[in-house]
């Protein structure tokens, strides 16, 4: 196994081609070792503002926008405590590891849970929507846009206007999608949309962000047992004098300003989703030089985490720590899916640049690995 450790002098030096944590720009780092005041004074509510009206504008919505101090899942599981009463039923769409975590989650909080989905690496598509929807009435679907295990897109604007006939609330977990594929919140209709910030956002992990519709907050309202660190209610209230239940990782919220400004008024959105477009397409091209298959089924590919079936019989764990020794983190395929796929996290501030040089690595190390089976058999 390659020899990495902790650094505790100049922190990790490796480059992250992973579908998160990914690397985190200097401006960024910069940002996190500024004095703040604490987390009720003016200058926080100041700040505060500027995070949520930024969210809102990479959305595309005018909904709240709330800041949770924990991962996505936390999110998640707030959903399910807020949003569905004991007497409803709740479904989950999975295509995935993820989409079964948020099952698990409805299933440990006493939810009526029910798990529909479609083969990993296939997508959900409109017909299979509508065939899944008209056998119950749900009161809330939770899906996600962009499965991180699988490397599948799921098609957002076919799919969520079925939902939402339906009449259920709708919730998405966009955590690898969101800042690097455009989701217009507003115009789907979707209640809770939710992310953590260590993917496309690339920033430190530790933050999680959600836009809130009313038709979910008036929801919440009647819900009974909503919790407490995650109270969406409670969220509303104090969100109105731009602030957060309990003490937020205020460092945290300033480099989240710092990146959104970036964001919208430097780089800017629609450039920055070009960018990330230009960054799958490459890297498919890349697997189909390699006669890697992709995992996911055509047209539904990701463009901001590539998963790709190890259709040449690659040693992945191998392969993985030799990119270790050259400086590069890709990672090996999730869960059940480890050694059957490997993935590559292209998101964030990664610039096709970078993904050359990386790519040209890993094809050097691929194949190295393919001779020596030859000189080996």
């Amino acid at each position: 196994m390659a020899d990495i450790h902790f650094n505790k002098d100049q922190g990790s030096k490796l480059k992250l081609f992973t579908p998160g944590p990914v690397f985190v720009p200097e401006w960024v780092l910069k940002e996190l070792s500024k004095p703040n005041d604490t987390h009720r004074s003016v200058p926080y509510q100041e700040m505060h503002k500027q995070a949520r009206e930024g969210i809102q504008k990479l959305l595309y919505t005018e909904n709240d926008c709330f800041i949770f101090t924990s991962s996505a899942t936390g999110i998640m599981e707030a959903c399910v405590r807020n949003l569905v009463n004991k007497d409803e039923k709740a479904l989950f769409l999975s295509i995935g590891a993820f989409g079964d975590r948020w099952y698990e989650i409805g299933v440990k909080n006493g939810k009526n849970a029910i798990k529909e989905g479609v083969e990993w690496g296939k997508a959900l598509k409109p017909e299979i929507v509508k065939d899944i929807l008209s056998k119950d009435h749900y009161s809330a679907v939770f899906l996600q846009s962009n499965e991180t295990s699988t490397g599948v897109y799921n098609p957002m604007e076919e799919i969520i206007p079925i939902i939402k006939d339906s009449g259920a609330l709708v919730c998405v977990d966009t955590t690898s999608s969101i800042a690097g594929v455009k989701i217009e919140i507003d115009k789907l209709r979707i209640d809770v949309c939710l992310a953590s910030v260590q993917k496309c956002l690339a920033l430190p992990p530790g933050l999680a962000i959600a836009s809130i519709s009313q038709h979910a907050l008036e929801k919440a309202e009647k819900v009974e047992n909503r919790g407490f660190y995650f109270d969406f209610v409670y969220f509303k209230k104090k969100s109105n004098s731009n602030e957060t239940p309990t003490t937020p990782p205020i460092p945290q919220i300033r480099a989240l300003v710092a990146q959104l400004d970036y964001i919208l008024n430097e780089e800017g959105i629609e450039n920055r989703f070009i960018r990330h477009t230009r960054l799958g397409k490459r890297t498919r091209i890349w697997a189909r030089d390699m006669n890697l298959e992709m995992f996911p089924e055509k047209g539904y590919e990701s463009n901001t985490v590539s998963t790709m079936r190890n259709s040449i019989n690659l040693d992945c764990g191998k392969m993985v720590n030799e990119m270790l020794s050259k400086g590069y983190r890709i990672v090996n395929g999730y869960g059940d899916l480890a050694n059957k796929t490997f993935r590559i996290g292209h998101m964030g501030e990664i610039t096709i640049k970078d993904l050359e040089e990386m790519l040209e690595t890993l094809t050097d190390v691929i194949s190295a690995q393919r001779l020596n089976k030859i000189s080996t058999n």
